[in-house]
């Protein structure tokens, strides 16, 4: 069976359930996963030896993470000789709005400017908005920012915005644009 890997970057921990997710629905399906957190020591570790490769990091301050840029600038050649495909997620994905869906566009493409990478998909997801994760001056700060976008700010709870059954629908296209499900 050819293998899979889901690498991730992960900030308050929505990337992390976004990549499990995936990797378990992929893996419900038959298909085998490595499922690697970027900021473990396994990450040093990769090699080519993967079939496709699913990368999901998210946006902070209109940036992806750095370990998750170094990663692909290291790996570049070896991510563009298979198929790959890069989950970009953010608040600003949860908006349905022209400016928004552009930004979204603006912040993956200056990823992918600056790292090299040539994915066959880039896939906006929305994350979540986890209050009580934050400290007082984040929550103040990411309230103000909802507020003003028309998005939730009650700081008692978090919400969360991913659209999961469009992530598993992803996964599936994914895999099966791939080629991957022939040699099953």
């Amino acid at each position: 069976m050819k293998q899979m890997l889901i690498a991730y970057a992960t900030t308050e921990g929505q990337t992390r359930r976004i990549a499990t997710f995936v990797a378990e629905e992929l893996q419900r399906g038959g298909r085998a996963v490595d499922l690697v957190d970027l900021a473990s020591p396994t990450a040093a570790n990769l090699s080519p030896i993967y079939a496709a490769v699913i990368l999901a990091g998210s946006v902070h301050a209109g940036a992806h993470q750095t370990v998750l840029r170094d990663f692909v600038k290291r790996n570049r050649d070896w991510l563009n000789a298979c198929p790959t495909a890069l989950l970009s997620v953010s608040l600003t994905a949860a908006l349905s709005d022209d400016d928004s869906r552009a930004a979204c566009r603006a912040e993956a493409q200056k990823f992918l400017d600056d790292t090299g990478l040539v994915p066959g998909v880039v896939l906006p997801v929305a994350g979540a908005l986890p209050y009580t994760q934050y400290d007082w001056f984040k929550r103040f700060a990411m309230k103000s920012i909802a507020r003003k976008r028309g998005g939730d700010t009650d700081t008692s709870r978090d919400f969360e915005y991913t659209d999961w059954s469009a992530l598993a629908a992803f996964a599936h296209e994914f895999v099966g644009a791939t080629g991957l499900d022939a040699g099953r």
